[in-house]
């Protein structure tokens, strides 16, 4: 966003009052002094966004988005915060230059796969596809489908690279994984299915073998500066719009699941492209749902990659299915069992406890007591890492049924199991340095609560802060203490909302600020509380510079430089005696 200066953004903003603008989009109720609604930014039923008119902001006390006018309108529309600003100017009928949208720096990159995508979807249109096209109707994939997942074909009868090369340099073509360095096309004889990033910006293709046999049946773009697949989660660009707020994001294994899926109706499916499901494919989802369900194939390797998945889902907030599938991958599942069956799957996953049930009896005679007992006890140590009191009863007494065994004796093993890993994560933890990790912990924590307070109470703490505060080891919050004090000083006061302007160009900051702003701290507080966030700030600071300087002695061998390196340690030690 080119400047404009702050009193413009601001006078649009104060012409458009934030209950007003959230009231378009959703229906708020008046609670005390504030207005609550259900967020529209992640699936909720409790009505957990409040917004404040006396702040003029809104906060989600579930997913934590919280701003002002032109956040809401930017993250509802899916346009830029400068794009927001000048959409209510325009409503004030006036338009204010320098807010267009910001240039992608990839914006050539998109365009260059754009253009890829469009050049291999042509090839199957024309003559050239026939074969692929055959191939796919024998997959029952139409010509609707084709079109709406874009899929495309490259053949070396019709090579990509000389047509680019036409407007693109060479070394552009080969960072994007569709070009070789001596001008030759990297995929060939391929059905390619393009792959977009969350945005829906094209950065990469999966090819397919049709007609030939090869050691691999896929082959995906290489990693590059645009395309990331640990990041990256097929399909997700149409699924998350497909959601309502209690859907379920069903993750599968491969690209032609997805698209079968989306044949019968089912579109909010996703795919991580052949590589494992990460962490940073569970937080992008969990942005837009608190509902997964696992539907990977049906065979041996489907159920190991199940099994990694909820090691991973194991500490997040979130419901989890499982569907275990009696054909070889969804795909196939669908053509051989239909529509209606596949429904069936999807509208009564399993729990993970039931999952891991079957699971672990798969190699179990469970006509032999001694095994029995060890299932009894494999199934109930699972048991303690379940969050829902009402799934461990319910387990427990089919339990009781199934092995008739009285349910006391499950109980009674169970709770010791949970009495016993409380235990054993309270030792784990102190175990992991435990003395520092307090110490980073508090001192976090007393860095954000300063920072709140000077945010919500500049008069009173921001100029007593800027002469206590030694140094904020955080650079993202030294560099948001900065911008407060240089804000509050400019103006006089701070206006959360218009802070909420000022910070937006600043991302990292304004990422910190969102995270501080969040917090939601008691509005009342007191001096001593301040000079204990103070105190702590600054002995962080103080122990980190010692240990440094601790760290130059050893290896210094200059006296001179030993002796000046001690004086220093002398002399922040005598800064702490007097504190």
């Amino acid at each position: 966003m080119a400047y404009v200066d702050d009193a413009t953004i601001n006078a649009i903003r104060r012409r458009h009052p934030i209950k007003e603008i959230v009231e378009r989009y959703v229906t708020l109720t008046k609670k005390g002094n504030d207005y609550w609604g259900l967020c529209p930014f992640h699936p909720d039923n409790n009505a957990s966004m409040s917004v404040s008119t006396k702040l003029d902001m809104f906060q989600c006390f579930a997913c934590h988005k919280a701003g002002n006018i032109f956040n809401f309108i930017a993250d509802m529309e899916n346009i830029s915060y400068g794009e927001a600003i000048n959409l209510l100017a325009k409503e004030d009928g006036y338009y204010v230059s320098g807010l267009t949208k910001k240039q992608n720096p990839h914006a050539k990159d998109y365009e260059i796969m754009s253009l890829a995508g469009k050049f291999y979807q042509n090839n199957l249109n024309s003559a050239l596809g026939n074969n692929a096209i055959k191939y796919l109707e024998e997959r029952q994939i139409d010509r609707d489908t084709i079109k709406k997942f874009e899929i495309g074909l490259a053949t070396d009868k019709q090579a990509l690279t000389p047509f680019l090369l036409n407007k693109y340099d060479l070394n552009d073509l080969i960072e994007l994984g569709l070009s070789n360095d001596n001008s030759s096309d990297i995929f060939n004889n391929r059905i390619m299915i393009p792959i977009h990033d969350l945005n829906g910006n094209p950065i990469g293709f999966g090819g397919r073998i049709y007609q030939t046999r090869d050691s691999s049946k896929y082959v995906n773009t290489k990693a590059t500066r645009i395309f990331d697949k640990s990041k990256i989660l097929y399909n997700y660009h149409r699924a998350h719009n497909k959601l309502n707020k209690d859907n379920s994001i069903i993750i599968m294994e491969g690209y032609f699941d997805v698209i079968r899926a989306s044949t019968v109706g089912v579109n909010n499916c996703v795919a991580p492209m052949g590589t494992s499901l990460t962490k940073k494919h569970i937080q992008i989802l969990k942005k837009i749902t608190n509902n997964i369900i696992l539907c990977f194939d049906g065979d041996k390797a489907g159920r190991d990659a199940t099994v990694r998945a909820l090691e991973l889902l194991e500490d997040e907030s979130v419901n989890v299915g499982i569907i275990r599938l009696e054909e070889k991958d969804p795909d196939e599942f669908i053509i051989k069992r239909g529509k209606e069956e596949f429904l069936k799957k999807i509208n009564n996953p399993l729990s993970v406890i039931e999952f891991k049930m079957n699971l672990l009896k798969e190699d179990k005679n469970l006509n032999d007591t001694k095994e029995v007992s060890n299932y009894l006890d494999e199934i109930i140590r699972e048991l303690v890492k379940e969050k829902d009191s009402f799934m461990v009863t319910l387990t427990l007494k089919k339990l009781e049924r199934r092995f008739d065994v009285d349910y006391k004796i499950l109980e009674d093993r169970y709770n010791k199991y949970k009495k016993s890993n409380k235990k054993d994560s309270l030792s784990n933890n102190l175990k992991v340095n435990n003395t520092k990790k307090k110490l980073l912990n508090k001192y976090g924590q007393a860095t954000n609560n300063l920072l709140y307070y000077m945010t919500v109470s500049p008069h009173e703490i921001i100029d007593y802060a800027e002469k206590h505060v030694i140094m904020i080891m955080d650079s993202k919050k030294r560099r948001l203490f900065n911008e407060l004090i240089y804000y509050y000083h400019k103006y006089g006061t701070i206006i959360i909302a218009d802070l909420i302007s000022y910070l937006n160009t600043k991302t990292d900051v304004y990422d910190v600020f969102n995270e501080i702003i969040n917090m939601n701290l008691k509005k009342e507080y007191t001096k001593e509380e301040i000079d204990d966030y103070i105190k702590c700030v600054n002995d962080y600071y103080k122990i980190n510079k010692t240990d440094k300087l601790k760290l130059e002695l050893n290896t210094e061998t200059d006296p001179m430089k030993q002796a000046k390196i001690l004086m220093e340690i002398m002399k922040i030690r005598g800064v702490n005696n007097n504190d």
